[in-house]
């Protein structure tokens, strides 16, 4: 993601005041200038002019031409001082530099320590920190990241298999899921995930989800994560497109396409924010930020092209992945920078709001979180097995929990044969058989009882719906049971329809009747809507009008009381009469 010259320009600006800027002239330009490094655009005379008087801009231009091309770069670092060097290589690679001895960097100490200036030799850098809690040099991010695609590249610039790990946990919802996808989609289908106004899924919706689709959790031993699966699996239902949440598309053998339609980001959904929404909720003030999910299309891309990386044996650490995207300089800003700065902050328990400021918590608060949001999707999606721990504190927030990201806690990961089948390197794969359809009913003949022959949390779930449980495998329906939680006819009749094409359609005699019971009362009963009632007020004249008058008398079909009945069709002729009186009727 080569940043734009005009980004590049304001990282300069922003980063040096003239008077710095000058003083790094006189330290190396003059002498880059004299070995033809920079300065080609300057003639003779106006190098002679320069001065402390000068505008920023030339000394600007100079800078960036450092910057430009990479044997300019190379030619220029070569000639700085090993320790200059040193520094450089440091915050390139890890942010910052630590200062070790004051002595050798800074101009001033003793009571003044934490106003001591750099001295020239070390003025492209700026001075973080103070005395106690420690002293660093470091750079803006945006000259750090022009800088390293002309260093020499670490470890961490490429990915790397690992083969020794150490981790509290581990997952692989390989063959689960196949076995499970259509009883996510079931139980989404029936509107049975609900969220709350934060996008978070209720926790009854948590509970009945793992229940019902047999879901094997990541964490068992921590409150607040015993559903995260669940949450994952659940949102990713609301993350993918409407057209896609179908019958057709939601099942076992289509999972490499929604794998892959959901790291190319063809599947997912174009409205702004949603992803943030839903994975990382902590982050407030997001709707007032566009374009995110266009942004997180292109995040998801990043790390398809860094699957397509993963070597054939081993382990791959998240540690070594979140480098790989930031020394590549992947895009990965899935919300925009400035938009992050000016508008985002996260709720602390001690009711504080903690803005994203600087790149480093922008790494850290935003960057961080969505890559491993995206690989503990991939993980229950099958794609992956992962390792992790409990989700780390190490945040610098005051937080309820002592994590920001429920996903922290990865660790290492590694392709699954479906991972394999997904990125094309196996040709073919045998999917597991969904076992939703193994579970067989019993219908008495003489009672509405059903009876579950095997295993089906499906059709157990839609059992509890329309019935009560009379065993542990045994289900009495009735006509209460079955209006319970009924509140109109179209979900009578899908109510009907669930039953006859997910738990039985061989119906005998008594069930057929039943449901043909049920039917003919949904029927007995219509809004008519060819019709107007009118109240008439007790006034002499008026009621004297409908009693007198026959045209009125063959208009009205019914009267009681004060009110009247009329057709529609009825209605303008019975407005003209009533004008003929000097009533007038407004409709």
């Amino acid at each position: 993601m080569t940043i734009s010259k005009e980004r590049f320009r304001k990282a300069l600006n922003e980063s040096y005041t003239k008077e710095e800027l000058f003083r790094i002239y006189k330290k190396y330009f003059l002498d880059w200038i004299a070995e033809g490094y920079i300065g080609s655009n300057l003639g003779l005379f106006e190098i002679s002019l320069i001065s402390e008087t000068t505008n920023k801009q030339t000394f600007l231009d100079l800078m960036e031409q450092m910057y430009a091309k990479n044997e300019i770069f190379n030619e220029i670092f070569s000639s700085l001082s090993e320790e200059v060097q040193k520094i450089f290589i440091e915050i390139a690679w890890n942010g910052k530099f630590k200062i070790e001895n004051r002595e050798i960097y800074l101009t001033e100490s003793g009571s003044y320590m934490n106003h001591s200036e750099l001295k020239d030799e070390f003025l492209f850098f700026k001075k973080i920190g103070d005395v106690k809690k420690g002293e660093f040099l470091t750079l803006n991010y945006d000259i750090v990241r022009v800088m390293r695609a002309f260093l020499e590249k670490p470890k961490d610039y490429y990915i790397n298999a690992t083969f020794d790990i150490e981790y509290e946990y581990e997952d692989n919802n390989e063959e689960r899921i196949q076995k499970n996808l259509a009883k996510y989609y079931m139980f989404f289908k029936e509107d049975n995930i609900k969220l709350s106004a934060s996008k978070k899924i209720l926790k009854e919706s948590k509970s009945n989800m793992k229940k019902y689709c047999n879901i094997v959790e990541y964490y068992s031993d921590i409150k607040d994560l015993e559903y995260l699966k669940t949450e994952t699996m659940g949102l990713f239902l609301f993350f993918i497109k409407d057209r896609y949440v179908n019958d057709n598309f939601i099942k076992s053998e289509n999972l490499k396409e929604i794998i892959k339609g959901f790291i190319s980001g063809e599947i997912v959904k174009s409205e702004d924010n949603t992803y943030i929404s839903l994975y990382l909720n902590y982050l407030k003030g997001i709707k007032n930020i566009s374009k995110t999910n266009e942004r997180v299309k292109r995040g998801l891309k990043t790390i398809e092209k860094v699957l397509h990386k993963f070597p054939e044996k081993g382990y791959v650490s998240i540690e070594n992945i979140i480098k790989h995207i930031i020394y590549n300089d992947e895009f990965i800003e899935v919300v925009d920078v400035e938009s992050a700065y000016t508008t985002l902050y996260i709720n602390e328990a001690n009711y504080e709001r903690t803005r994203i400021v600087g790149y480093d918590n922008y790494l850290k608060y935003i960057v961080e979180p969505f890559i491993k949001s995206v690989f503990f999707i991939l993980s229950a999606l099958g794609a992956l097995e992962i390792f992790y721990d409990k989700p780390s504190s190490a945040n610098s927030l005051y937080l309820k929990n002592g994590y920001l990201n429920k996903y922290d806690g990865i660790k290492y990961v590694r392709l699954t044969e479906l991972g394999k089948y997904v990125l094309d390197r196996i040709k073919k794969y045998d999917f597991t058989k969904n076992l939703d359809d193994l579970g067989k009913v019993e219908l008495d003949s003489e009672r509405l009882i059903v009876t579950l022959l095997g295993e089906s949390p499906i059709k157990t779930m839609i059992l509890e719906k329309i019935g009560n449980r009379i065993s542990d495998k045994a289900f009495i329906i009735n006509e209460k049971s079955f209006y319970r939680t009924t509140d109109c006819i179209k979900e009578l009749e899908d109510k009907i329809e669930l039953f006859k094409a997910k738990i039985s359609n061989n119906l005998p005699e008594n069930w057929k009747n039943f449901f043909d019971s049920i039917s003919r009362r949904k029927d007995m009963i219509k809004l008519e809507e060819n019709y107007k009632i009118f109240k008439l007020t007790e006034d002499k004249e008026l009621l004297g009008i409908f009693k007198t008058d026959k045209r009125l008398s063959q208009l009205v079909l019914k009267a009681e009381g004060l009110h009247i009945i009329i057709k529609n069709e009825n209605v303008e002729n019975l407005k003209e009469i009533l004008k003929e009186y000097n009533f007038l009727l407004d409709i």
